[in-house]
């Protein structure tokens, strides 16, 4: 089927602006090796993707070219995950992140962090206040919350099932993508099997375990979004509730239709949730605390 000129012209448009907005992925030397990372976009206000503990920075790859149109925006590959190498020697994660902001020259940022990356979003924002704009935390999982009984027991049954290479099997957990979900799933599979490193945890041990967060989240003093799946586990969002709770001034949304991976399964209202959010924080500024 031949394309009209009119439509030749708008396709090429498009092709010419994401060439503009996006930038090839890269590397910063960090403490004992090195992280994977990419750039999009144009905008005095960033944003910063801080992907969970299976997947790398391609599990937001729906969400990226709608956010990269409005903001700056980075997402980076954690030690043994996608790109990035294992950690051989001793790390913290959030000196990671502080590198990576710095080598894509911003100062300051929305995080945005799903699952184990609110974690570090978290942990980022009790350590570097003056460098957080805001945080988007997806199906938070911070340090300090205990996991449940059941949430224990569904974690062994997955490494049961990833070790014996039935990834099929593992990404059917009901909790991480609603039932009808099977193109996303299937995503997931490829993303797993083209990335097993992202399942080993290869010299993810060496990491320095910080402060425990939960004690210290009444501490943060910039707009808070936390984001739940409709399906998530109860641990998830339990976690999720008492993390809004204890954040002064923080937001607690339900996104219906979706699980653990929201961004993958809902991408547009995953990305304009953000948006929003991010739009609002200038109105916010001038009123919010300051950190100390």
């Amino acid at each position: 089927m031949k394309l009209s000129t009119p439509v030749r012209a708008i396709a090429a448009g498009c092709l010419l602006l994401w060439a503009s907005l996006a930038q090839a992925q890269t590397f910063v030397e960090v403490e004992g090796g090195k992280i994977a990372y990419e750039t999009c976009g144009e905008s005095p206000k960033a944003i910063v993707l801080l992907h969970d503990g299976i997947l790398h920075g391609a599990a937001y790859d729906d969400v990226w070219p709608l956010l990269c149109q409005r903001f700056k925006v980075v997402r980076y590959d954690r030690r043994g995950y996608g790109a990035t190498p294992a950690a051989t020697a001793p790390f913290a994660s959030v000196d990671d992140l502080a590198a990576v902001m710095k080598a894509a020259g911003i100062a300051h940022a929305t995080l945005v962090g799903s699952s184990a990356g609110s974690g570090i979003a978290v942990d980022f924002a009790l350590t570097h206040p003056d460098a957080v704009d805001g945080l988007v935390l997806a199906g938070p999982w911070v340090s300090g919350f205990k996991p449940s009984a059941g949430f224990i027991a569904r974690g062994l049954k997955l490494a049961i099932l990833i070790k014996s290479g039935n990834l099929e099997g593992a990404v059917k957990d009901p909790y991480i993508l609603t039932k009808s979900a099977d193109a996303e799933r299937a995503r997931v599979v490829a993303l797993l099997k083209a990335n097993p490193q992202n399942l080993g945890g290869a010299g993810r041990n060496l990491e320095r375990a910080g402060p425990e967060a939960r004690p210290r989240l009444a501490e943060i003093r910039v707009p808070t979004l936390v984001l739940v799946g409709e399906v998530d586990i109860k641990d998830v969002f339990d976690q999720a509730q008492a993390v809004a709770a204890a954040v002064p001034g923080a937001k607690l949304e339900t996104v219906p239709a979706t699980g653990h991976f929201m961004y993958l399964e809902r991408p547009k209202d995953f990305a304009e949730r953000v948006e929003r959010f991010t739009d609002q924080e200038g109105a916010l500024d001038q009123t919010r605390p300051k950190a100390d």
